[in-house]
Order: C-alpha cells, then structure tokens, then sequence
C-alpha cells in the first residue's frame, strides 16, 4: 500500500519544489531564452522581409514612373520629329514651287527671245526676198524698156 504518513507527504512536496525549482533554472530558462532568441530572428527576419518587400514596392513604382516618362518623352520625340519633318517637307515644296516658277519664266523668256529672234529672221528674210524680188523686178524692167526702144 501507499504510505501516507505526514513526513512523506512533506518530503514529496519538498521534492516536487525542488524538482520544479531546478527544471525551472537548468531546463524552462535556457528554453525560453532559445525560444524567446528564435522569436526575435522571427521577428527580424519579418522585419527584413517587410523592408525588402517596401523597397521592392518602392523600385517598381520609380520604374514605373520611368517608364511612364521615358512613353511619354519618346512620344513627345516622336511628335516633334513628325512636326520637323511636315516642315521641311512643306520647305522642300516651297523651294521645288519656287524652282519651277523660275524654270517656267525662264522658259517663257526663251521662249519669247526665240520667237522675236525668229520674227527678225524672217523679217530679214522677208526683206532679202524682197530686195532679191525689186532688183528682178527692176532688171526685168530694164529689159523690157530697152526691148521697147
């Protein structure tokens, strides 16, 4: 049978505090600081990951607006390069309106010069033939006066 007398029961209690006094500093206390050490790299490392997931957040935002930028500055490139181009292209009209305007009246000048060159030349000619025609004209005159005599 269990003994129950008043002596073993104290000496159980004794032993069961001594017991649990010595768990406590040599078995709970190391635990609970490896425990309470691992909460803490927990911690650090959530605490690490957060900063990190922040400064990703932070690095897709400036790409972001990078990129946003970069879209709309290509796109302002591309519209004032469309715009230079539309004037050059209405320069080059201009000038090749201009060229043919000149090539034109130039045209019409020779044109003009040749035909008062021609109309002389055929003045000319007009007035030797008729020069050529007066003298036989006159030769044959000649001829017949003097036939007549």
């Amino acid at each position: 049978m269990i003994n129950t007398s008043l002596p073993t029961f104290i000496f159980t209690i004794i032993n069961i505090l001594v017991l649990f006094v010595g768990l406590k500093m040599f078995l709970f206390k190391p635990i609970m600081e490896v425990l309470n050490k691992r909460e803490e790299m927990v911690q650090a490392q959530f605490a690490s990951a957060k900063s990190a997931e922040e400064s990703a957040m932070n690095l897709k935002k400036d790409y972001q607006d990078k990129l946003r930028d970069a879209s709309k500055t290509a796109e302002q490139m591309v519209n004032e390069a469309k715009d230079r181009a539309e004037q050059e292209r209405e320069k080059l009209l201009d000038e090749a309106r201009l060229e043919s305007e000149k090539m034109l009246d130039k045209a019409k000048a020779d044109i003009a010069a040749e035909q008062r060159r021609a109309e002389e030349s055929v003045k000319d000619e007009i007035s030797k033939l008729a020069i050529a025609a007066a003298r036989k004209i006159i030769k044959t005159g000649d001829q017949s006066d003097a036939g007549s005599n």
